[in-house]
């Protein structure tokens, strides 16, 4: 495995949503680099990010599971919440499934290129306060 960083950054609505139009206006396919996966907040992020998604994206890129069931096996856990699990990092991007070729077909868990490091960029303010006037 190369050297390679997956980058966690945080962007507001009000950001991706500028983006998203910048991307509109010139017409380019891509919204997002495959190196760098977006959330909204530090809570969401503490709240996606468990230490049974830390263990499958480990295992993912150390052992090179087969299949989702190979890779509950090594997890001992069971199969339903390691597919919920799998599907939520491929959804943040973290992950992708490759069909195997042969057999039954089933779904290889792959990271979405070969990192071996994730890099959490903290943001500048991560809070606002807002004060309103006494009535």
């Amino acid at each position: 495995m190369s050297n390679k960083t997956m980058t966690v950054t945080f962007k507001g609505l009000v950001d991706l949503e500028k983006d998203l139009l910048g991307v509109l206006k010139k017409k380019t396919p891509k919204v997002q680099t495959k190196d760098v996966v977006y959330f909204d907040s530090i809570a969401s992020f503490r709240s996606f990010m468990t230490l049974q998604k830390i263990e499958i994206l480990t295992l993912i890129a150390t052992a090179e599971p087969k299949s989702i069931y190979e890779l509950t096996q090594m997890l001992d856990r069971g199969l339903a919440p390691v597919q919920k699990d799998c599907q939520m990092l491929e959804s943040a991007g973290f992950i992708k499934f490759a069909k195997e070729k042969g057999g039954r077909g089933s779904l290889k868990p792959k990271l979405v290129f070969d990192y071996n490091r994730i890099v959490v960029q903290l943001p500048e303010h991560p809070y606002e306060l807002q004060f309103s006037s006494a009535s």
